[in-house]
């Protein structure tokens, strides 16, 4: 079911852009291409007249904490680079309408002066060459235009990937940034005790420079923290296009959880190679190239073929004579040899380019994979162990500490060690999450996903995200 934000976007999208579509087919085909690929959410040029929807679409989705697809969908419309793309396949479009009009006649007059007699003359002349070429010309400019519309695809794809990672990232920061206050203020809270039972003379000074360390250290991470998490906030917002009042927006409070099920390799390097544009962008240029190619080699030896009529007054008898003109080059010393080598030089490169990026995609595919599954398994060990661990680690402190058997500092550290412990673990979530888009990024898609067997629930009781306490 499409989610609610992402539907009210869309229909602002499609009221405001309907004009846009229906005067561009071949932007529409894009959107349409861009669209199997990315689910509910919706690419749209936008055009001037549809920028105050573009911006209540914008505000729309940014009212409640921003998700994943969110985010996406603010960049495929506001994203200026991703618009300014789209400008490219207006060029390759007006390319194919000059590829497909005739060359101009040429007119030519010359008056002839001598013996008391003035002798003019006229000439009109059409190049039939452009017309002979005009099929083949139309073809490799449709391929152009082909090629441009795949790479625009990839583009469009290449923004919600980089998107999404962004995202995560940020997310990943907040959260991580909320856990070290924790620890700064738990933190903080030892040094402060130190200190009193120092003056008190219940704690030696090398104790208490201990806990001094030790808070500084945490001061520094956090503060660390805090300015990585700005820095990709704003990384975030130069992918969305969001400036002013519109970069106060509020993320969720934590990372999503690692889904149970995991994908198989099996099938995944095919799917990669049916879907990626930008293979089959490779593709279509080296169809181009042999287009190219194929017509350089037909027509070598002729370049100029020109049919027309030619009017002179003859000086003498004082009549119009009347009568054809045909202009040919003569390939004596140009023959095409230097055009015809750079051509298959051309063919050679885009071939080579198709196959290297064949193989490039498959071994992308194979990582992204790998690291995923490493990802995943990664995240789980951390929630269904590591954490567990540290959380009966705290419960048993606790109880000594209640018993007065162990010092507060004990009980503090080992409050320390959870909160460091869900830190890794909002790494390994993070990794994961960055893991999954990728591989979705080398799909061109999402994943394929065969259902296994179910990681353990967490505990529900654990202390992950900032405000919690054991």
């Amino acid at each position: 079911m499409r989610r609610p934000h992402l539907a009210i976007a869309a229909s602002l999208l499609l009221v405001s852009g309907c004009a846009s579509i229906g005067a561009d087919e071949s932007l529409s085909e894009v959107q349409t291409t861009a669209a199997q690929r990315l689910g509910d959410l919706q690419v749209q040029l936008n055009p001037g007249d549809a920028s105050d929807a573009v911006a209540a679409a914008v505000a729309t989705l940014l009212e409640r904490p921003l998700t994943a697809e969110a985010a996406v969908q603010i960049a495929l419309i506001n994203n200026r680079r991703l618009q300014a793309d789209y400008a490219a396949l207006g060029i390759a479009r007006a390319d194919l309408v000059q590829a497909s009009l005739l060359a101009n006649p040429s007119f030519s007059a010359e008056i002839l002066v001598g013996n008391g007699s003035v002798s003019p003359a006229f000439s009109l002349v059409q190049n039939i060459f452009s017309l002979v070429t005009l099929p083949t010309r139309r073809t490799v400019a449709s391929s152009a235009l082909e090629s441009a519309k795949l790479e625009l695809g990839a583009r469009i794809l290449e923004t919600a990937a980089a998107t999404r990672r962004a995202y995560y990232t940020a997310l990943a920061d907040q959260q991580a940034a909320g856990l070290l206050r924790q620890v700064t203020s738990a933190s903080e809270a030892a040094a402060e005790l130190s200190e009193r039972q120092t003056r008190a003379g219940n704690l030696s000074r090398r104790d208490q420079s201990v806990q001094q360390a030790q808070y500084a250290q945490a001061v520094f991470q956090l503060a660390r923290a805090e300015a990585r998490l700005a820095s990709d906030r704003e990384r975030l917002n130069r992918l969305l296009g969001l400036f002013g009042d519109q970069v106060t927006w509020n993320l969720p409070d934590r990372l999503p959880e690692i889904p149970a099920a995991k994908p198989q390799l099996d099938g995944l390097e095919t799917v990669a190679i049916q879907h990626r544009l930008d293979l089959a962008g490779a593709r279509q240029d080296l169809q181009t190239a042999s287009y190219s190619l194929d017509i350089g080699r037909q027509l070598r030896l002729l370049s100029v073929l020109g049919l027309g009529i030619d009017v002179e007054r003859d000086p003498d008898s004082k009549k119009w004579l009347t009568g054809p003109r045909v202009n040919v080059t003569l390939p004596i010393f140009d023959q095409g040899q230097g055009r015809i080598a750079g051509l298959e030089a051309q063919r050679r490169r885009t071939d080579r380019t198709f196959a290297a990026l064949a193989i490039e995609v498959r071994s992308e595919v194979r990582e992204t994979y790998a690291r995923l599954i490493a990802t995943h398994d990664s995240a789980a060990f951390y929630r269904t162990k590591v954490i567990p661990l540290q959380q009966q680690i705290l419960a048993e402190n606790q109880r000594l500490y209640n018993g007065m058997l162990i010092s507060v500092y004990e009980l503090l550290r080992s409050r320390q060690d959870q909160i460091n412990a869900a830190r890794e673990y909002i790494e390994a979530l993070h990794d994961y999450w960055l893991a999954r888009s990728d591989l979705e990024r080398a799909l061109a898609g999402p994943i394929p996903i065969t259902p296994t067997a179910s990681i353990e629930p967490a505990n529900p009781k654990l202390a992950l995200i900032p405000g919690d306490q054991p």
